[in-house]
């Protein structure tokens, strides 16, 4: 997707959507294991999907990004926030900002389209681990680092920690393309109530689960 594309304030509204719905799942996993098949799929098609036609593309169809519209809804609408939305606002912020720093790193983009075209091509058995390479080498060490907070038997389960990392991977992803539709922290704040009316005009939709 190229920035130079035209693009609307549902796009922009939609890209958000996606980094609250990753953030939203490697919290659960660092926080209580939470984890299903169909939301590594979802991970692994947006990160897959690098050349998208259109942002709903990426996630695969609507009912894909149900769970972050729904969380993004009740955050822009004001919902005072426990403590499980406050970190997962904290992380999105943080995504959001790693996002700007790594458009600006050309080598690392290039090492993560490499190692995203290597998945693309093994075998099943071997893309989480792939993808897990690619985070710690070329995401990790940007800044800011985000650093999940959970319970420490999950957080020292090295299964689950290489899924969270493809569910953060997931959400830059999406960070990078909240930008390339012409996302920023000014508008992002001045434009709340206009992405929020954006997110309920595309109407309810089935959580992932």
């Amino acid at each position: 997707m190229s920035d130079q594309t035209t693009h609307t304030l549902r796009d922009q509204a939609l890209s958000l959507a996606g980094v609250a719905q990753f953030a939203l799942y490697a919290h659960e996993l660092a926080a209580d294991g939470r984890d299903t098949p169909q939301r590594l799929e979802i991970a692994k098609h947006a990160i897959f999907c690098t050349d998208p036609d259109s942002v709903i593309e990426v996630y695969g169809d609507l009912p894909s990004v149900g769970d972050g519209i729904a969380y993004l809804k009740r955050q822009l609408a004001g919902e005072k926030p426990d403590q499980k939305s406050a970190l997962i606002a904290r992380y999105i912020g943080q995504l959001l900002r790693l996002s700007g720093a790594l458009r600006k790193d050309d080598a690392a983009l290039k090492r993560l389209r490499g190692a995203i075209d290597r998945a693309r091509l093994a075998e099943p058995a071997d893309v989480p681990t792939i993808l897990d390479d690619a985070y710690r080498d070329s995401i990790s060490p940007a800044k800011p680092r985000i650093m999940l907070h959970g319970h420490p038997s999950y957080l020292q389960n090295e299964a689950i920690q290489a899924r969270a990392r493809t569910q953060l991977m997931a959400a830059v992803r999406c960070a990078i393309m909240w930008r390339q539709c012409g996302g920023g922290f000014i508008s992002l704040f001045l434009r709340r109530k206009a992405l929020l009316k954006s997110l309920e005009n595309i109407g309810p939709r089935a959580p992932v689960r």
